[in-house]
């Protein structure tokens, strides 16, 4: 059999689970194990699990990893909750019509408990295209519905070919709000994090940057929560898929990014500044200088991540859909 379920993402062969991670089109850092087991230990420990793993010459090419619904709904979702920006299937690039049919033929098991919901497809995964085209013949229905919006920034090839090609207001502004943050902030510094032993010893400084920013974010990052921001920061420093960020004056740490690598698209998953330094806008001058590395290191999309916050429009982000797909049975 092509496929084959398994019912503990620890019983998942790492280097398989890797390997099709680094081979797939995707590339999302929310299906890496660096990501994805400390989520289950955290969040999901009861949870019931099952993972296909489709293998194509007895060499896995695909997973699904899937959970007991978080909701209290019957039926089954993709591993990674509500703290996923971006989940699919994993499947090696070119695969993904034949995994799907495979996958298809496969889950009549699953929808005896219930309809099985993929949350957080991004609008140019295959998934969308490849589920409507191909679930009419297994006898299977299936409901699409938009979630909520992403923004995302293409990057040109220079930090000034970015600047010009935003509108005018927009460009004006960044302008004056990066020459403010020169004169508001003496010894203004930037810095990128990706070592994991410098992302551990920098680490607090973006939590404690992150709970003082603002109330609701102080409420969301709880010592469990901390925790996990912690393991998963780690974890995807070793893997070698995160970018911690920071601006600093002669005094300290004034903002913070945690950004993930996603292929050729850099991500931005969570941030925090100080809200003493608010005049100087060090969040939004923070996040321009995040695009200016991430322009420098080759990345061709920034993506802001869910969410339609207004600087994400005054710095370029463009409007991208975020989709759910379930599988029923009619």
């Amino acid at each position: 059999m092509p496929v084959t379920w398994i019912e503990r993402a620890e019983d998942v062969l790492l280097d398989e689970w890797r390997s099709v991670h680094d081979r797939s089109g995707l590339r999302s850092p929310f299906l890496s194990p660096a990501f994805l087991m400390p989520w289950s230990r955290a969040f999901a420990p009861a949870s019931p699990v099952r993972i296909a793993r489709w293998a194509q010459d007895d060499v896995a090419a695909g997973f699904l990893f899937l959970c007991g619904r978080t909701d209290g709904l019957p039926g089954w979702e993709l591993m990674g909750g509500d703290l996923s920006d971006i989940l699919d299937a994993l499947v090696v690039s070119g695969m993904e019509s034949t995994f799907w049919d495979a996958i298809l033929d496969a889950v009549d098991g699953l929808l005896r408990d219930g309809s099985v919901a993929l949350q957080a497809l991004s609008a140019d995964s295959p998934t969308l295209d490849l589920l409507a085209a191909r679930c009419p013949a297994f006898g299977l229905s299936l409901n699409v519905e938009q979630t909520v919006i992403s923004p995302r920034l293409p990057l040109p090839g220079t930090f000034d070919g970015y600047i010009d090609g935003l509108e005018k207001k927009a460009r004006h502004e960044l302008r004056r709000k990066m020459r403010r943050a020169s004169e508001m902030l003496p010894g203004i510094g930037f810095r990128v994090c990706t070592d994991p032993a410098e992302v551990e010893s920098s680490f607090p400084a973006f939590l404690e940057l992150h709970r003082k920013s603002h109330p609701d974010k102080a409420a969301f990052m709880t010592e469990t929560m901390g925790g996990f921001f912690r393991d998963i920061a780690q974890g995807l420093s070793e893997e070698g898929l995160l970018r911690l960020a920071f601006l600093s004056d002669r005094d300290g740490d004034v903002a913070s990014a945690l950004q993930f690598v996603g292929g050729d698209r850099l991500l931005l998953y969570n941030s925090g500044f100080d809200p003493a330094r608010r005049d100087a806008n060090p969040g939004l001058v923070l996040i321009a200088r995040c695009i200016e590395a991430a322009i420098g290191d080759g990345f061709r999309e920034y993506d802001f991540l869910r969410g339609t916050e207004r600087y994400k429009y005054d710095l370029g982000g463009r409007d991208s859909a975020v989709s759910r797909a379930t599988i029923s049975r009619p």
